[in-house]
């Protein structure tokens, strides 16, 4: 009996540690998310200044959340948690990662872009799908603080994600509609392609803040 209480508060510290660091990876994220909306905000006032510097940020975040992957990577060969626990941990922080990395590539793009002038209708689309990234990533985290705690409230909060996810793709429509315009804004045919890139990275950090709180989900139905 000693044995198996010295097991469980082992795991139990090795699961708060784990849930700690995973908070700390999202955490790079969510000012990532939030420094490419500003990404948008600066180009829509062509502010390039700001928009250079603002890339920038959303480039040191994604650095940054690779190293704190790496770490995470290398904390759960420990085995110290059980082994669909790992797995799971492992798919999630893998799908937030992503997020980081479609956030820089549709940033990076967007600087290259910087000298498109898009009509307002245009940017409020674009700036719309960016708020609604940025709303996801932050429930993300209010759900992965709760998921030990209030498994109820987190599965509430996956689904107010996914149906930011589908607002998203909604919005992401609306823009392919737009790409029959872009001849108005531009005569060249590789910004239409490199615009179109940024837009789907975009669409692509929705589908991957909807796919970690999938995960988020199952694993607090395997723990019912």
């Amino acid at each position: 009996m000693g044995r198996t209480r010295i097991s469980g508060f082992l795991r139990k510290r090795a699961e708060d540690e784990m849930q700690q660091k995973m908070a700390n990876h999202l955490s790079r994220i969510q000012i990532g998310t939030k420094a490419l909306l500003r990404v948008v905000q600066a180009w829509r006032n062509k502010k390039l200044i700001e928009l250079d510097k603002e890339v920038a940020i959303v480039g040191a975040e994604e650095n940054a959340a690779d190293q704190l992957l790496a770490e995470i990577w290398l904390e759960l060969t420990k085995g110290t948690l059980k082994t669909k626990l790992r797995s799971n941990i492992l798919t999630f922080v893998k799908r937030v990662d992503e997020i980081a990395n479609y956030a820089k590539r549709a940033a990076e793009n967007i600087l290259i872009l910087h000298k498109l002038e898009l009509p307002d209708h245009i940017f409020d689309v674009i700036e719309k799908v960016c708020e609604l990234i940025n709303i996801a990533t932050d429930k993300l985290a209010e759900a992965l603080l709760t998921y030990r705690k209030d498994l109820q409230r987190t599965v509430d909060i996956t689904t107010e994600i996914s149906f930011l996810e589908h607002q998203v793709d909604g919005l992401y429509s609306r823009l392919k509609n737009h790409y029959f315009e872009y001849h108005k804004y531009s005569d060249n045919f590789a910004g239409l392609v490199i615009f179109d890139h940024a837009m789907k990275d975009l669409e692509k950090a929705a589908n991957s803040c909807e796919d970690a709180s999938d995960v988020l989900r199952s694993i607090v139905i395997s723990e019912v």
